[in-house]
């Protein structure tokens, strides 16, 4: 009879010295828990991430004399400064959130829910707007694409986040991923030696479950013989006796 321990991967390694072929299935249980965590690892991660990049920006310009949406982003609210402003981190559309592609202000049209609309002029500014040809507009009404106050406001900007958010220590940039990766080891050494006890605990129900069938065969053996018999005896005690006539 097969025990659970036959079917564990990992319940025939002994405390002993290791063979070769134990030593490769510690390492194969230990690689699959370490997938099955990291694709975890992912889920949790996508959901914050779609949690925090909440806003969708689409972007805007033109392309042969026909305004053309170019990109779609996500962007989160970061806090900027003592005084309760924010700005806009815009990154990629996919998971990949570490680039950042633009640092915007918070957007006031919304074209739709958690949707903001952003052109790109020809001096490459980006600007919130609603449907319009934005470029022809502004020859219209000779505005220059830029201004001194706006250039220098952005030269501020770009100090600021250098000295704020890009100019971190190691740990600060990284802290959370070794954090994250000493937890999946741990966890996952964990689950390794969970699989181990548990083929033991199996082995033993096992070896107690066969022992009681074991038990009950010479029990039914013991008593059948007796009752047989027993039997025997009455059918023998019935052979003296005439009938009445």
């Amino acid at each position: 009879m097969p025990s659970f321990a036959d079917i564990n991967p990992v319940g025939n390694i002994s405390t002993g010295a290791l063979g070769l072929s134990s030593f490769a299935t510690i390492l194969l249980v230990f690689f699959v828990s370490i997938i099955i965590l990291g694709l975890l690892g992912v889920l949790i991660y996508w959901f914050a991430v779609r949690k925090q990049y909440w806003i969708k920006i689409h972007v805007f310009r033109l392309i042969g004399n026909i305004p053309t949406r170019v990109a779609v982003y996500s962007a989160k609210e970061t806090p900027f400064g003592m005084a309760g402003d924010k700005l806009w981190r815009v990154a990629s559309g996919g998971l990949n959130k570490i680039k950042v592609i633009k640092w915007l202000p918070v957007g006031k049209i919304q074209t739709a829910p958690r949707e903001f609309w952003y052109y790109i002029r020809e001096d490459g500014e980006w600007v919130n707007f609603q449907m319009d040809e934005l470029n022809k507009v502004s020859k219209d009404m000779g505005i220059k694409f830029v201004q001194e106050d706006m250039r220098l406001q952005r030269l501020a900007t770009e100090r600021l986040l250098e000295q704020r958010l890009m100019d971190k220590t190691f740990w600060e940039k990284w802290g959370t991923t070794v954090m994250l990766v000493m937890v999946f080891l741990v966890i996952s050494v964990c689950m390794v030696v969970m699989f181990f006890q548990f083929a033991k605990l199996l082995d033993k129900f096992t070896q107690v479950a066969s022992i009681q069938a074991d038990t009950s065969k010479v029990l039914l053996r013991v008593f059948g013989e007796h009752y047989i018999g027993s039997t025997g005896n009455w059918s023998g005690g019935n052979n003296g006796l005439v009938p009445v006539a």
